[in-house]
């Protein structure tokens, strides 16, 4: 059995992740800023990080995956936290995805003045 294989017969979510490339550096940046503010808040990392979820507007449920009824209980705790604004700025830029190319290009100052001229158009959120 080679390490990989180690880590999947392991049967936990981490080495599940880490066996099949997951856990990438953005990833970790991603987890460690949940990980502030829920110590801020005097939260867990598996109440903040659906409680964050459910805060985006195209969101309409968060899939929690519980095993256990402490986990149960630790994810429905997501229901009572209640964000600042700027944690929920932090939250997003770490979360943010850069959409690249084509993206980029189309959304760049340049590529806007060849194709809208002066015509102002508001960016929607």
């Amino acid at each position: 059995m080679t390490a990989t294989n180690a880590a999947v017969d392991d049967g936990t979510r981490k080495n599940f992740t880490i066996a099949n490339g997951g856990l990438a550096e953005r990833n970790l940046d991603i987890a460690d800023v949940v990980k502030q503010v829920a110590t801020e808040l005097g939260r867990t990392t598996a109440e903040v990080a659906p409680a964050w979820a459910l805060q985006k507007p195209g969101v309409t449920s968060s899939l929690i995956g519980a095993r256990t009824l402490v986990q149960l209980e630790d994810n429905l705790g997501a229901l009572e936290v209640d964000f600042t604004a700027s944690q929920l700025v932090r939250l997003d830029e770490a979360g943010a995805i850069e959409l690249g190319f084509p993206h980029a290009m189309l959304a760049g100052d340049r590529m806007r003045a060849v194709t809208h001229g002066d015509l102002k158009v508001e960016t929607r959120r």
